[in-house]
């Protein structure tokens, strides 16, 4: 490659890692440690590719971002993150992003990308947001998300009925370059079997050059799904696809021609840490106790999203002060004599597993220190990525030595 390539990255040991696979590209790495030493070396010497982290110290890497494409030949920049959002994918994307990576990162994919990259791709900007979620599956999805909305491609979305599939294909359709034009939704089930066909006809001759968004694609009967088959290499219309069942159904050729993107959607039960911010959307100007956030938390969820807003929609119907209780949820939901279920389940969890450590004859006892390092490598790890995977801000947040954090997580 003989190029430079900068790599802003503030954590030691990802900027060597990341310096490595450019060295292997036969690319020179060039480090700054913070977004105002990246803006610095930026005035002082010419690059071929940036590597960005979004979580630095100074200032978010967005702003850098938003720096660097006001030179008068910005290079490419791949943007990568420890906790994505909606809003930062779509913001990487619309201020010139090429690429969009999730951390734990994974280096070999980060290399062919390298190799193989071209111009930042532009998105339309929009600052609605429909969709929320910090948990990992989310991020990945919303990563999906950011690409879907800068080209036009089929996009095949999957998840559990109510996961949010409707509102990630408007989302994509929104930020794309057919968002002035239709997005037609067409569902195989409310027709009539000897109707079907000519409904899907129909919502083909609406859409024109907009969005034709094909709903529970895998329930679909074989000849609707051979009619779809035959209509595609005429259609001047991007397909968005939705599935909440197995794809097995679907004939190989369909499934092929609608999935070239696929969106991913995890169940509610998946990414609980979701629920608080979730809820706070539905409620208005309520606001939600602990003692309820607690409930919410504990449900199984098998409605998702969609069961989540309405049990919220509910409780600030039935709410006449300001703070929803959790005698205001569904009785369903509702568990008013519990108000500590959480760290009971966990206290019942940790039981079950000491159980499991611990029974047999004395001498095969682990030692307590092994059963505690466990538990901490755990609870270290889960709190590491609340933080964007930074040591330093975790040790500050949890009034933690710096020193005595960053050796457990070496012996991890």
């Amino acid at each position: 490659m003989n190029a430079n390539i900068l790599i802003i990255e503030d954590e030691y040991a990802l900027a060597a890692a990341l310096s490595t696979v450019v060295r292997r590209l036969d690319a020179t790495p060039v480090i700054a440690a913070s977004g105002q030493g990246g803006i610095d070396k930026l005035g002082s010497q010419n690059f071929a590719l940036i590597i960005l982290d979004v979580g630095l110290p100074d200032m978010s890497g967005l702003k850098v971002l938003k720096k660097i494409q006001t030179l008068s030949k910005p290079p490419p920049v791949l943007v990568i993150t420890a906790h994505g959002t909606l809003d930062t994918a779509l913001e990487a994307r619309r201020l010139g992003a090429r690429e969009y990576f999730l951390k734990p990162l994974n280096l070999a994919d980060l290399q062919r990308t390298i190799r193989g990259v071209f111009m930042p791709a532009k998105m339309e900007s929009s600052s609605q947001t429909t969709m929320i979620g910090s948990s990992e599956p989310m991020q990945r999805a919303f990563a999906v998300i950011a690409q879907a909305s800068g080209n036009d491609a089929p996009v095949l979305l999957m998840g559990p009925p109510g996961s949010g599939k409707s509102i990630a294909a408007e989302v994509i359709h929104r930020h794309s370059a057919r968002a002035s034009e239709p997005l037609i939704v067409y569902r195989a089930d409310e027709w009539p079997v000897d109707r079907a066909e000519a409904a899907l006809d129909e919502a083909i001759s609406k859409v024109g050059k907009g969005v034709l968004f094909l709903d529970e694609i895998s329930t679909w009967s074989k000849p609707l799904q051979a009619a779809l088959m035959h209509r595609l290499g005429d259609l001047k219309a991007r397909v968005f696809s939705a599935s909440s069942h197995d794809l097995s159904a679907v004939r190989e050729d369909l499934f092929y021609s609608l999935a070239v993107l696929q969106v991913t959607l995890p169940p509610l039960a998946e990414r609980t840490g979701d629920i608080a911010a979730l809820a706070a959307s539905f409620v208005g100007e309520h606001v939600l106790s602990a003692e309820a956030l607690a409930v919410l938390k504990a449900h199984d969820w098998p409605g998702n999203v969609r069961e989540l807003k309405a049990a919220m929609i509910h409780a600030a119907a039935v709410c006449n002060g300001s703070t929803i209780l959790p005698h205001h949820l569904p009785v369903s939901l509702a568990k008013v004599e519990d108000s500590n279920h959480l760290e009971e389940a966990m206290k019942r969890s940790l039981g079950t597993w000491l159980d499991q450590k611990t029974t047999g004859a004395d001498e095969r006892m682990p030692a307590y220190d092994d059963l505690l390092e466990t538990v901490e490598t755990a609870m270290l790890g889960t709190l590491l990525k609340r933080f964007d995977g930074k040591p330093t801000r975790l040790a500050a947040a949890m009034k933690m030595n710096r020193a005595t954090l960053r050796r457990k997580l070496r012996e991890e």
